[in-house]
């Protein structure tokens, strides 16, 4: 027996290395490349069924309003679909939660008032600019009250939720893990105006005043670290102009 002080100690267990911060977002260009790809395969799909369908009603090649908002509910199906592919069997994730559809501490009622503000910001900005009047499809489309009403209900509600997935939920923050906070910010608010730059002609003081809108939806979800806030803002943006156009069009 050894002496109590040859004795040799029991060795105490080694603690495992901490673990890396998960990466924010956990998505990276490879999934943005993937879904683009998904994207472009679902406005093929859709363009293929609205050829279909014009070959059976050829009074619509003339006048294709009604198949503008089915086209559009099935863009967004589709996109939401694509979502659930890349994150689902990618990586085992929900999509919402995701994109950042979370609870914050950005208050909605400020959020309703901040898109209000700033639809009659923008109209504003749009006088100065000289903005010109364009015949956009959105004039066909809300000619009788009730397709008004059909278009005001998704622009108020599923346009700006998946808009907001998509750039905001979707693009800024990956953007913004590659150039910082403020410049994902701005790229993406960009690529916003961009992409909505064909709805109104290719006209750049629309493109100007969709990206500003686009760099305020940003702020805001950045600083709430969520698009609920953003989506709301969007949501309360987007009524102003519909009520607008409903006064001016059937009032």
């Amino acid at each position: 027996m050894l002496p109590e002080e040859a004795q040799i100690a029991p060795a105490e267990p080694v603690a495992p290395p901490p673990l890396p911060p998960a990466r924010e977002p956990f998505w990276g260009y490879t999934d943005l490349a993937l879904f683009t790809g998904l994207l472009f395969a679902s406005i093929a799909v859709i363009v293929v069924a609205v050829a279909f369908l014009l070959a059976f009603h050829p009074e619509w090649r003339t006048d294709q309003t009604p198949l503008l908002l089915p086209t559009q509910f099935a863009l967004y199906a589709l996109i939401y679909l694509s979502f659930r592919i890349l994150f689902q069997v990618r990586y085992g994730k929900p999509v919402l939660k995701s994109l950042g559809w979370r609870a914050s501490r950005f208050h909605l009622a400020v959020a309703a008032i901040g898109g209000v503000l700033l639809a009659f910001a923008v109209s504003g900005l749009a006088s100065l600019l000289h903005t010109p009047k364009i015949d956009s499809p959105i004039e066909k489309l809300t000619n009788s009250p009730v397709s008004l009403a059909i278009f005001g209900v998704m622009a108020v509600t599923v346009a700006p939720l998946f808009e907001e997935l998509l750039f905001r939920g979707f693009i800024q923050p990956l953007l913004s893990r590659t150039f910082g906070v403020v410049l994902g910010v701005v790229f993406t608010a960009l690529l916003f105006g961009a992409l909505h730059a064909p709805e109104y002609l290719w006209a750049w003081q629309y493109v100007a005043a969709v990206s500003l809108v686009g760099m305020v939806l940003g702020w805001s979800r950045a600083r709430a670290n969520s698009i609920i806030p953003s989506t709301v803002m969007h949501g309360s943006y987007n009524a102003i102009f519909v009520i607008a156009l409903a006064i001016t069009k059937h009032m």
